[in-house]
């Protein structure tokens, strides 16, 4: 089942919202925006990471967009705007009034801003805490110590030794420790630190536990 909503319109010619299909929420949704003419005039990919999305429990918090218009804004503030699955042509949303807000465009201007703008990699590894039912489907159909092998390789780039195997696999077999949780630690260990390295986003084509 398709969901989204157009959050609203910025001064700055963005527009602003999210959308996912239910049915394989990790699967980013190309989506268009039509103004009242049938007209596209915004389209792109609904991929970006939002922090109340996770927790609302949509697509594990990665099925924003933020689009520029192809219109000028003066033209749709007083429009009614579709929110479209491309590849289909159906309707997800129409909404009228959308909102309006002044704003600003701001270019990245160092590296830490490019990479945090990066939708197919993490900033933090607290943007996968959306992701327990997909981590539980992955114990599900691999096995606990499939997950354990793919999060040293994830997290570490690198096999899981004997020992890691077996405690780790002990503490989430007696519910003392989460998958989420082990990937915490893997993240917080010294090993990681040392060189660490960009993780891919539950929505690009490395995360491995899709």
């Amino acid at each position: 089942m398709l969901k989204g909503y157009i959050d609203g319109i910025a001064s700055s010619g963005y527009i602003a919202g999210w959308a996912f299909n239910s049915d394989s929420p990790l699967d980013p949704l190309t989506i268009g925006i039509l103004d009242e003419q049938q007209q596209e005039i915004a389209w792109g990919i609904a991929h970006l990471y939002r922090d109340d999305l996770s927790v609302a429990g949509c697509a594990a918090g990665w099925c924003a967009f933020r689009l520029r218009a192809t219109a000028p804004v003066s033209l749709l503030r007083n429009q009614a705007l579709t929110l479209v699955d491309r590849a289909s042509q159906e309707k997800i949303q129409r909404r009228f009034p959308v909102p309006y807000a002044e704003d600003s465009e701001t270019a990245a201007s160092t590296i830490d801003a490019l990479v945090s703008s990066d939708p197919t990699t993490i900033v933090s590894v607290t943007q996968l805490n959306g992701c327990q039912d997909v981590f539980g489907s992955y114990l599900s159909t691999h096995g606990i110590d499939a997950f354990i092998r793919a999060a040293y390789v994830y997290a570490l780039g690198r096999p899981a030794d004997a020992s890691g195997l077996a405690s780790y696999g002990q503490k989430i077999r007696t519910k003392l420790l989460t998958p989420f949780q082990l990937l915490e630690r893997l993240v917080d260990c010294d090993e990681f630190r040392s060189r660490a390295r960009l993780l891919a986003a539950p929505n690009a084509i490395g995360f491995p536990f899709r």
